[in-house]
């Protein structure tokens, strides 16, 4: 596998692209007066306080040990050691908001073509409206757990580990094991359906309370961060593999092989 998922890096890179002109727009409006200096330095605050929230959960893990059983190999003892199982809070990343806005774009695409009906649904569809907010969060929720059903399977998870002569202490091997894992990764993503769908709505609900033309959304802030977080942890991951110290190594942030 390469680094980076194709469709995130595109609509990352649209986002970022459109930065200077949008910074530049904002700092003209605070200039006219069409935007209060409190109220930038506020919706500042909000959005760095949202990348910090986002780059928490991004990271945060549950991590499940895993002990493996001593085994006789010839004369010598193998296994003993002991692990753990990382789950993301995140497993789905962003692909329940882009996903979600997508779907949220056909009433338009629709009324476009002067269907009946679809012109009301549009109208009522408005971003900024309770309507819409309504229905973003509840698709939010839905792709959240949908995609992390559909790319993560306790059984097959679970199998490995009895392959390997892996547990989990407390939790027999075989289906006691994957039922196990299910109902600890369902909690988790109802914890993170919960933040990325918080993520992406509260920031657009205040920046509409503030009357605000702020370019960032919360759906925008969390593809980059999280495109940015998962680009990141891929790369350090190549440099690891390829025996290299990665992004930031013992004496630094730096990219240099090892030696010796």
């Amino acid at each position: 596998r390469g680094i980076g998922n194709g469709i995130s890096l595109i609509i990352f890179a649209g986002i970022v692209a459109g930065l200077p002109d949008a910074a530049f727009q904002t700092f003209k409006q605070v200039e006219i007066g069409q935007i209060e200096p409190v109220t930038l330095l506020m919706i500042s605050g909000i959005v760095l306080a949202v990348i910090g929230i986002i780059c928490f959960f991004e990271r945060g893990q549950r991590r499940l040990p895993i002990h493996y059983a001593k085994r006789m190999v010839g004369r010598k003892l193998y296994g003993g050691q002991t692990s753990h199982l990382p789950l993301r809070v995140n497993m789905s990343g962003v692909i329940p908001p882009i996903f979600a806005s997508s779907l949220l774009m056909f009433p338009k695409t629709l009324a476009d073509y002067n269907i009946p009906g679809m012109a009301d649904v549009n109208d009522m569809l408005t971003p900024g409206t309770w309507q819409f907010t309504t229905v973003y969060v509840v698709m939010i929720i839905f792709f959240c757990f949908f995609y992390t059903a559909v790319t993560f399977q306790p059984v097959e998870v679970a199998d490995n580990l009895k392959k390997q002569n892996a547990f989990i202490p407390g939790v027999r091997p075989g289906k006691q094991t994957a039922d196990y894992i299910d109902r600890v990764v369902t909690r988790i993503t109802v914890i993170g359906a919960i933040y990325v769908a918080a993520v992406c709505t509260v920031p657009d609900v205040l920046r509409v309370y503030f009357a605000v033309p702020f370019y960032f959304g919360g759906t925008s802030i969390m593809i980059v961060v999280g495109v940015a977080l998962d680009t990141v942890s891929q790369i350090e991951s190549h440099l690891i593999t390829r025996h290299y110290e990665g992004l930031t190594g013992p004496k630094g942030p730096r990219i240099r092989g090892r030696r010796g």
